[in-house]
C-alpha cells in the first residue's frame, strides 16, 4: 500500500465590494504543483486577468495566494461565482504533485552526509547511470546489510513512503514492492531512500526530519538483486519526467565533499 501525505490546501473565494477574488492557502511547509482542468466561473462577471492561470505552483506556508480576481459587467445587477463546486476541491477539476515541478534551480554546491552511522563504510556498487539498473540516472547503491540504519543525508520533510512490502527480487517485476522513503528539501529537491526493510520506518507523513537522522532500516524488497540501500535527489517536473541531479558527500572525517565513485567503498568518521 502506497501512503501519501495529506494536503492540507484551501481554495476558496472572497467578496469585497464589487471584487470577488479566488484564493488559495497552503498550510504545509513545502510547494505543491497544480493543474487545473476547469476554472471558476461568475454570473454577470468578467476577469481582471486574460485567463485564470490554470498551472501554477504555491509554496509552502503560504496564505491568500490571489489566483484569479472578477468584477461584474453590470454593477446594478446581482453578480456571484456560480459555479460552487469548484470550490470544493474534488480531484476531477485537478492534479496536485508535491514540490514546485516548474523550478529549474537548486543549490549544486549542497554537501549531503553519507546515509549511514558513523564508523560505518559500505561499498558503492553502482553509481551514476549505472549499468545495471541506473541507466540514464543519477542515482547510487550502497551494498548494505539487511537491517542496518538508514540516516537522513539531508534535511527535510517526510512527503511519500511505503513500509508494507516483504517482498523482493532479482527482475523488473518486483519494481513497485520496493518500501521507500521521499524527504523534500528546503532547495525543493527530493531525495529517495529505497528498498527499505518492512515496517522499518522511524518516520511519518509530514514529519520535519534533521540531517543524520534515524530513518529506517536496509532491506532487500522491490527490483533487487542483493541487500543494498538506493539514494537518489531529483528535480520533481511535470508528467513524472523528474531529473535526477549528482550530489556531494562529506566523506572520512567529514572535512573532504566529493562525487561518490562505484567501486570504492566509503567510511564515514564523523
Amino acid at each position: 500500500m502506497l501512503l501519501s501525505q495529506e494536503y492540507h490546501f484551501r481554495l476558496y473565494y472572497q467578496k469585497k465590494e464589487d471584487t470577488i477574488s479566488v484564493l488559495m492557502d497552503n498550510n504545509d511547509p513545502y510547494p505543491y504543483s497544480f493543474e487545473f482542468f476547469d476554472e471558476p466561473k461568475g454570473a454577470n462577471m468578467r476577469s481582471l486577468r486574460e485567463l485564470f492561470s490554470s498551472k501554477f505552483a504555491i509554496e509552502g506556508n503560504t496564505s491568500g495566494l490571489i489566483l484569479a480576481k472578477f468584477v461584474p459587467l453590470d454593477a446594478k445587477k446581482p453578480f456571484t461565482i456560480k459555479d460552487v463546486s469548484f470550490f470544493k476541491v474534488k480531484k476531477i477539476f485537478f492534479k496536485v504533485v508535491v514540490g514546485n515541478i516548474w523550478k529549474t534551480d537548486y543549490d549544486e554546491n549542497y554537501v549531503y552526509d553519507l546515509p549511514y552511522a558513523k564508523k560505518e563504510k559500505f561499498l558503492l556498487y553502482q553509481g551514476y547511470d549505472g549499468n545495471e539498473t541506473h541507466q540514464g540516472q543519477n542515482a547510487l547503491d550502497f551494498s548494505m546489510p539487511i537491517g542496518t540504519e538508514v540516516l537522513a543525508a539531508r534535511e527535510g520533510y517526510v512527503i511519500e513512503l511505503k513500509q508494507d512490502s516483504n517482498t523482493g527480487c532479482p527482475e523488473k517485476k518486483c519494481v513497485n514492492q520496493g518500501n521507500f522513503i521521499k524527504i523534500i528539501h528546503p532547495d525543493g529537491t527530493i531525495a529517495e531512500y529505497y528498498h527499505l526493510k518492512m515496517n522499518s520506518s522511524k518516520v511519518k507523513f509530514g514529519d520535519k526530519v534533521e540531517k543524520g537522522q534515524t530513518i529506517a532500516v536496509s532491506g532487500n524488497t522491490g527490483w533487487s538483486s542483493r541487500p543494498h540501500l538506493h539514494f537518489m535527489c531529483y528535480l520533481p517536473k511535470p508528467k513524472g519526467k523528474n531529473i535526477s541531479i549528482k550530489t556531494l558527500f562529506r566523506i572520512d572525517n567529514g572535512d573532504k565533499a566529493k562525487f561518490l565513485n562505484p567501486g570504492n567503498a566509503y567510511k564515514r568518521n564523523y
